[in-house]
């Protein structure tokens, strides 16, 4: 009976994704949320400063 259920856990562990796996997933996927919301931020400042230099002119 034991052997029936160490053999369950194992495949069970198995088909879990590994959770460095996960952690890798979650910390790229955040790193890219960064990244686009800082592009998004960079390109709204330089609108703001063409439209600022437009009207002194």
């Amino acid at each position: 009976m034991t052997e029936h259920f160490t053999g369950h856990n194992k495949a069970r562990l198995e088909a879990s994704p590994n959770r460095f796996f996960v952690a890798c997933a979650i910390l790229a996927l955040s790193i890219a949320f960064l990244m686009s919301a800082a592009l998004a931020g960079t390109t709204a400042f330089q609108k703001e400063w063409q439209f600022a230099s437009d009207a002194r002119a």
